[in-house]
């Protein structure tokens, strides 16, 4: 299934946690397809044991989610538990130019019990040409 139009060239995908700090990524993403004269896309993996989430972190998500689509974005909930092959997966089925990632902002502690994201990331879509930018 894909989300853009065959047409266009770059394909932004931004990358969300449900943490009011994403919509600097989501204003960076919509300049970014602006700019390139493409599209965007904001996207979340949701891994199975994360059902249980608060409602508070659905509530931050879903504003998230209307923010994307007043700037023109589309909004995408992927399943996984390995959040960057997931990602990774989504960016080339889609044909993905650019990603927009968050630096992390999880303790070491959280980072070595859930697994790094970001560089997996990278390794995982360099090979497809697809730019990724790390936004502090």
């Amino acid at each position: 299934m894909t989300i853009f139009d065959p047409s266009v060239q770059h394909r932004i995908m931004v990358c969300v946690t449900p943490q009011k700090s994403c919509e600097r990524l989501i204003q960076r993403g919509a300049a970014r397809a602006r700019e390139l004269g493409g599209e965007f896309c904001v996207v979340y993996v949701n891994k199975s044991q994360d059902l249980g989430r608060d409602l508070k972190e659905h509530k931050i998500l879903l504003e998230l989610f209307e923010m994307a689509k007043g700037l023109g974005g589309t909004v995408s909930i992927l399943s996984g538990n390995k959040v960057y092959h997931t990602l990774a997966e989504y960016a080339k089925n889609n044909r993905i130019t650019h990603i927009i990632v968050g630096k992390s902002l999880r303790s070491a502690f959280d980072v070595q019990k859930n697994g790094e994201i970001i560089n997996p990331l990278i390794k995982a879509v360099e090979n497809n040409g697809i730019l990724v930018e790390v936004v502090e």
